[in-house]
């Protein structure tokens, strides 16, 4: 069966636009929630990865990637704020707090954690 087309159908350029769809990286797109999570689920074993070596820089910046992904993961917020009291970084330790209240619907402890930490 033969497609109709329209006066101003042009092959060659159809052909064009369809070589370079074809040539499209991923052309299958994974389901967006399901490739998401599994990033931040790698980026988080990452991240514990790193701290228990000692690379506490290394776990902050893979933690920050997180939380930039999915900025309510109370997780990541807890481990980041251990990784700054560890480090002895009051002051970050109180913006990611301050930060993890706005951001986390189960922001209880980290209100009750910023006010110790404010004496």
């Amino acid at each position: 069966m033969e497609r109709k087309t329209g006066k101003n159908f042009d092959s060659e350029t159809a052909g064009d636009i369809f070589d370079k769809l074809r040539n499209v990286e991923g052309k299958i797109k994974p389901k967006k929630e399901e490739s998401k999570l599994k990033n931040i689920t790698n980026l988080m074993s990452e991240a514990k990865y790193a701290e228990d070596k000692g690379n506490l820089d290394e776990a902050i910046e893979l933690y920050e990637q997180v939380i930039f992904t999915l900025p309510d993961s109370s997780k990541a917020y807890d481990a980041l704020a251990n990784i700054y009291q560890k480090k002895g970084d009051i002051e970050s330790e109180k913006d990611l707090l301050k930060k993890a209240i706005a951001n986390c619907s189960k922001n209880e402890e980290f209100k009750k954690r910023l006010n110790e930490i404010k004496d």
